[in-house]
Formats: structure tokens, sequence, C-alpha cells
């Protein structure tokens, strides 16, 4: 016979990831109602008591297994143990009436419809509700889950907030984060693969194709000629129009992704960008050693995008370009230019770059105050240690 561990592995994981995070944030407000008490007394003591100690340390484990909310360090102020106090307080008073109907009333017309029958009536100050006994149980206890619920999730936002006055604090554990920055970021790789296919698109259609079509033209000229000096000339052109073609094309599959990149790593690159950049390109700092594919290529396009850039919008006269390796962790990537400045993150060529970082756990940051140039940083993680562990054995 199946039973609930069964059907609650046919549900979807974000139904089943939500349903936990509640259940968390519902039994943390419930031990908030019991630690408010000795929250309030505690923070009269002097914070390095005992007494202190210990209900600091139940309010940082209630903060951590129900809310998520893990702190840097331990907040020694009294104002962190009053403040919580006072959320702790606030919450469970609507959250234990909530709770108190919905065990109380669903359960008891719940009960009352099975094995009793008839209708129940919900009373309040203003109005009260009569209708079959289901129907009125389920009703109701719906409204009080999700009224409590909602408290739940604004008591862990107060909370948030309140640690985040005293301390850094990080919620590693919300894995409904997680999974939002993932849809997010999948959006984010489909718009920036859709964007470069209309890039190639349009090189292909004002460059290459209008190069083809010229080309096409002077044949088909040298074939009607009857001329053999006129026809020898419009070949000759056609030679050097084909020559310019092939070019084109290089230039065209280049920016598409160069080859170098897979064979030689990101200075050689990198060099050809600040070798044909029209901006003076200073490149400061590039590591020598090779990296995940992924992490080269989007390290490429960032430099490439960013100095693209500058050169069709800053002004600028000099771009510089560093690229930092954290210790087996991430590279950071700068560009900066001495331009006009006043870039804005929500353009699309900016907007593409946060796209493709983010696709990778990335992100990227852009200061541009007018007129004093524009700073462009992008941290890339490097991945798992089995992505580090498989290129190794590639470059091997």
């Amino acid at each position: 016979m199946p039973w609930p561990s069964a059907l609650s592995t046919r549900l979807p994981p974000e139904v089943r990831m939500f349903a936990a995070r509640w259940t968390r944030s519902v039994l943390a407000v419930v031990w908030g109602g019991l630690l408010c008490l000795p929250l309030v007394i505690t923070s009269v003591l002097p914070p390095t008591s005992r007494m202190a100690t210990r209900v600091r340390g139940w309010e940082l484990a209630r903060h951590s297994r129900g809310f998520g909310l893990v702190l840097a360090s331990a907040p020694m102020k009294r104002r962190f143990l009053l403040g919580n106090a006072l959320v702790a307080g606030l919450a469970i008073i609507p959250t234990a009436n909530l709770l108190g109907g919905f065990f109380v009333v669903t359960l008891g017309s719940l009960f009352q419809g099975f094995f009793i029958g008839g209708a129940v009536n919900i009373g309040f100050d203003m109005w009260s509700i009569s209708q079959p006994t289901l129907f009125v149980g389920v009703l109701y206890g719906a409204a009080n889950l999700i009224g409590t619920v909602a408290l739940a999730e604004a008591a862990s936002w107060a909370h948030g907030r309140i640690d985040a006055h005293f301390v850094e604090v990080e919620r590693p554990f919300a894995v409904y984060t997680r999974i939002s920055e993932l849809l997010t970021t999948r959006r984010g790789v489909v718009l920036a693969i859709d964007e470069e296919r209309r890039r190639i698109e349009r090189d292909l259609h004002d460059g290459v194709q209008q190069n083809v079509v010229s080309l096409s033209v002077l044949i088909a000229r040298a074939r009607r000629a009857s001329d053999p000096v006129k026809t020898e000339s419009l070949l000759d052109d056609a030679l050097v129009q084909s020559q310019d073609l092939i070019d084109e094309m290089r230039e065209v599959a280049w920016r598409v992704y160069p080859t170098a990149l897979d064979e030689h790593g990101l200075r050689p690159v990198l060099e050809r960008i600040a070798g044909r950049s029209p901006v003076p390109l200073t490149l400061q700092t590039v590591p020598e050693g090779r990296f995940p594919p992924a992490v080269e290529s989007a390290t490429y396009f960032v430099v490439r995008e960013a100095v693209t850039n500058v050169v069709k919008h800053a002004e600028a006269t000099e771009i510089t370009v560093s690229i930092v390796a954290e210790a087996q962790t991430a590279l950071t990537v700068t560009i900066s230019d001495d331009g006009r400045g006043g870039a804005d993150p929500r353009g699309g060529g900016l907007q593409g770059l946060a796209r493709r970082v983010g696709a990778l756990d990335g992100s990227l940051d852009v200061e541009s105050a007018e007129g004093t140039g524009t700073t462009v940083s992008a941290r890339i993680p490097l991945g798992t240690e089995a992505q580090m562990g498989s290129m190794k054995s590639e470059k091997s």
C-alpha cells in the first residue's frame, strides 16, 4: 500500500522543497515563542555571562536550522537578543492562533464530517459561516495554513534583517534560493545564445554576404565581356575580392570563437585583441596556466565585448585588462578605461555579459560614474574539483 513517503516522491521537487522550507520556518517561529522570554531576560545580562552565551547559542541554532540563516560570528550586542526576542514574540501570537484554528477547527470538522455528519458553524465577531462540514473545514484550514506560512516568511525576513545589522549573514542551505538562481541563469543562457546567433547573422549578412554578391557580379561581368583585356581585369578584381572574402570569413570565424583559445589558452587571444584594438590596450596581468574551457571562453568573451563597448561608446584613450586567478576557486577579470563613463549596466551588451557569466555561477559588476571611466569586473568560478581534474587530464 502506498504510504505518504511513496506519495511524496511523486511530487515535483519544487513542491517538496517549498513544503520542507515552510515547515522548518513554522517550527522556527514556534521555537522562537519558547525562546522569547529567555531572550528578553538575557538581553539585560552581561553579553559574556553563561546564560547569555547559552541563550545566544540556542537563538543562532534556531536561525540556522529553521530559517537557514548562518552568521559569520555570534553577535555580542544586547540589541541582537532584544530585537530577535521582539520579532519572536510578535510572530508567535498570530501564528499560534492560526495553528490552533487549523488543528482544532479543521481536524474537528473533518472528524465530524467523516464520523458524525451534519454542518459546522464557525463564528466571528461580525459574521458566522455555516456550510457543509468538509468544505468549511478544508477552506478554513487552508486559509490558516496560508496565514501561518506568510507569518513564518515575514519572521524569516525580519530575523535576517536584524542579523545582517550586526554581522555578515548567508543562506547557504536555502535550496529555494539556489533553484531560483538556476532558473534565472537558465533563461539567461538561452537569451545569450539567441543574441550570439543574431550577432553572427548580422556579421554574415552585412559583411560576408555583400562580398559574395559583389564577387558573383564581377564573375558574371567577366563572362559576358567580349574584350579579353576587360575580362582579365574583371577576373583580377574578382581574385582580389575573393581574398577579401576569405579574410572576412576568417574574421567572422575568429569573432565567433578563436581556435587559439583551445590550443594555447587565454594569453595569445588576449594579445591578439590588444593588437587589434584601435584604443591602446595594456594587459597588466594574465595567468599562464590553463583553466576549464567554459571559464576561458567566458573570460575571452567578457574581455572582447567590454573592449568593443569601450571602442564604440567610451571615447577612451587607454584600456587596461587584468586577470587574476584566485587559488583554485575563480578568475577575476577587470577591464578599465579612462573614457567618459556613464555606462548603463542595464544595457543590452552588459546584460548579455552578466547572463554569460551568471550561467557559470559568476557575477558581473560595473562601475561607471560620469567622467571617470568605466570598470567592468567579472568573477568566474572555476567549477568543481571534478571539472578541474578533467581539464588537467585532457591537457596531459
